[in-house]
């Protein structure tokens, strides 16, 4: 005869339904919400605020408490994923100098010409172009940001006398790459990575004085 389970304890469908329902819980966090947010940016389909809250079985005022509104999450995902990107390309970098900063905008640009990004701008269109290139935005500035602290870097080693301001020279970069990878959004015209990169090795040049 089957040995009985004690009394109060559950059955085995029970006790999965309600294992599942902790799970389900347990995946309710911010964390959990940017994850789920970062998927569905990357498969390139468009973020749905409310679908988004119903998945993780949370009221919308709960969801944007923790992300933030649609544009803002949105701003973070992109930003995320440049970040991420540029911090895997500048570990493997193996030049220095000028030619580093060359190596580093070249491999980024093409990174994102046929990844992530270009879906969302397919999905998002004018909109997504703004979030990415508002001067003022939450994307923009940390990239010029990060390309100026990689600039820096080369200065501070003794590697690279630049043309100009790192700063400055890290903003106009971003400003190439953006002309040439978006073309202000236009969805017709594919990235012109090859003008992107001859513009970028002229703006980088060494200060010969």
């Amino acid at each position: 005869m089957p040995t009985r389970p004690p009394a109060g304890t559950p059955s085995p469908a029970l006790a999965q339904a309600l294992a599942g329902a902790a799970h389900e819980r347990s995946r309710a966090t911010p964390a959990a919400a940017f994850a789920l947010a970062q998927a569905t940016f990357r498969r390139g389909e468009r973020l749905d605020m409310a679908a988004l809250a119903a998945e993780l079985g949370v009221a919308r005022t709960t969801l944007y408490r923790w992300t933030g509104d649609r544009e803002q999450l949105l701003s973070d995902l992109i930003w995320a994923d440049m970040h991420g990107l540029l911090t895997h390309i500048a570990q493997r970098a193996t030049t220095r100098g000028a030619d580093r900063v060359r190596e580093v905008a070249d491999h980024y640009l093409t990174a994102l010409s046929s990844g992530s990004m270009q879906r969302f701008l397919a999905a998002e269109g004018d909109n997504g172009l703004r979030l990415i290139t508002d001067l003022d935005g939450a994307v923009r500035p940390r990239l010029v940001a990060t390309a100026t602290d990689l600039i820096d870097a080369e200065v501070a080693a003794g590697h690279y006398r630049p043309p100009e301001d790192p700063e400055l020279l890290a903003d106009v970069i971003v400003s190439v790459g953006e002309r040439f990878l978006h073309h202000n959004g236009d969805p017709a015209m594919n990235p012109d990575l090859d003008t992107a990169r001859r513009a970028i090795a002229l703006i980088v040049r060494e200060n010969p004085a």
